[in-house]
């Protein structure tokens, strides 16, 4: 783990959204890393406010699912108390996280584009944006050679 300063301790959003593990085989040490465009998106809202999850939950995730590939996983803030010390956790916070991957980075921009287009996504996105306590962040992950990814 290459940054370890920001943290925060999530949960899947429902049950069966979190990472799931294959039973395939990890790759060989000095494999190529997968070339996949693979990210996480934050969205941030009160704390305690449960209308933005919700329309994460119930709105955005089965936009995404009609429009692209499924999310890899979506999760939110776990409230329980971080019973790992060493690893400090952000706390109040109230997110919703959606994990994509796609083959390239120009996949990723059609899909966006789709989902910006789509009359559901749209207004489910209005709401979010007046329930977010700050714009979503995109963080770009990189796979490793090991990574097992879709």
């Amino acid at each position: 783990m290459a940054d370890s300063d920001d943290v925060l301790l999530l949960r899947p959003l429902t049950a069966g959204s979190g990472f799931t593990v294959r039973s395939s085989h990890r790759p060989q040490p000095g494999a190529p890393a997968p070339d996949r465009f693979v990210s996480a998106t934050i969205w941030s809202f009160p704390p305690g406010a449960p209308d933005g999850i919700a329309l994460i939950r119930d709105g955005l995730l089965p936009v995404l699912h009609e429009t692209g590939p499924a999310p890899l996983a979506a999760l939110t803030t776990e409230t329980a108390h971080n019973t790992f010390a060493r690893l400090p956790v952000r706390t109040g916070e109230n997110v919703a996280a959606v994990f994509t991957s796609y083959p390239d980075e120009r996949a990723r921009r059609r899909h966006l584009a789709e989902i910006q287009d789509h009359p559901r996504a749209r207004e489910i996105l209005t709401g979010v944006r007046r329930e977010q306590t700050a714009v979503p962040r995109t963080l770009r992950l990189t796979p490793t050679s090991r990574s097992l990814t879709p």
